[in-house]
């Protein structure tokens, strides 16, 4: 597997595998059937696409923009607050909060599964992906 590389589809392919590998997280998040947006502002610019069923991550596209394909849930920031939730340079609680991260989507049901979202961006945070200098 080639590294993970910040800010593009590398990165969410490895958060796949690692999900997919994680006896532990595919026991929590059974119940977990929902789809994902991440969109990476400029100077980036990116969007991705992310779909879980059962709590596997089944499918990993990027998109043109977040409207290309409707998702459960949108979260859009800058490439500096991306890297800091990634990094652990700051919570994605402390993230939202601020909105520095933005989220679109029902968000009684983020609040409700927030344990096992907070588990996948741990999982995130130990991927190690090359980021841009």
């Amino acid at each position: 597997m080639t590294e993970p590389r910040f800010g593009e589809v590398s990165f969410y392919q490895a958060l796949a595998d690692a999900l997919n590998d994680d006896r532990h997280w595919l026991d929590m998040a059974t119940d977990i059937t929902y789809s994902m947006t991440h969109v990476y502002r400029s100077p980036i610019g990116r969007t991705f696409f992310l779909q879980f069923d059962g709590g596997k991550l089944t499918e990993v596209a990027e998109l043109g923009s977040a409207a290309d394909r409707p998702a459960d849930f949108v979260i859009a920031g800058h490439p500096d607050t991306w890297q800091a939730v990634i990094t652990k340079a700051t919570s994605p609680l402390a993230a939202l909060t601020t909105g520095k991260l933005k989220v679109e989507g029902k968000l009684t049901t983020l609040i409700k599964q927030m344990a096992k979202f907070t588990y996948m961006i741990d999982k995130m945070t130990t991927l190690e992906p090359s980021f841009p200098s």
